[in-house]
């Protein structure tokens, strides 16, 4: 039987990398952790919480009119956001000044919310409704 001579055969093979050094090769790192490690961290996202309050009629058509302008100059901004910046704002004014802008606020009746006897005119239970309510 016949050897064929391949191309590559001629020539002497070179010793492996490894083999050729004593120094034991360093592990190549995994692509892309070197640039996860160097981005920073999106801060987590803060929960939301649902709130309910009552406006008076000028401050809704306040923040109604604040919402259009923002949209006219390309800044679209929901009614939570205007909320959110008036609330930064005040936080970041003096006691002095957010003072007088609360007693410069005019003052709202008081809704007949849910339990909310003072605003419901302090109607109290007869003792048979109590005592109705107990045995429920």
């Amino acid at each position: 039987i016949a050897r064929v001579a391949t191309a590559g055969a001629s020539a002497p093979a070179a010793p492996p990398a490894a083999a050729a050094s004593s120094i034991p090769a360093e592990p190549r790192p995994r692509p892309g952790t070197a640039a996860q490690a160097a981005k920073p961290s999106k801060p987590k996202a803060e929960k939301r919480q649902r709130e309910s309050f009552t406006l008076a009629a000028s401050d809704v058509h306040r923040l109604d009119a604040l919402r259009s302008d923002m949209k006219a100059i390309g800044r679209p901004a929901r009614k939570s956001e205007l909320v959110r910046a008036g609330l930064a704002a005040l936080a970041a004014l003096g006691h002095a000044d957010t003072v007088a802008l609360l007693d410069a606020l005019p003052s709202l009746r008081r809704s007949a919310g849910k339990g909310d006897r003072k605003a419901k005119g302090g109607k109290k239970k007869s003792p048979k409704r109590k005592a109705a309510a107990r045995k429920r």
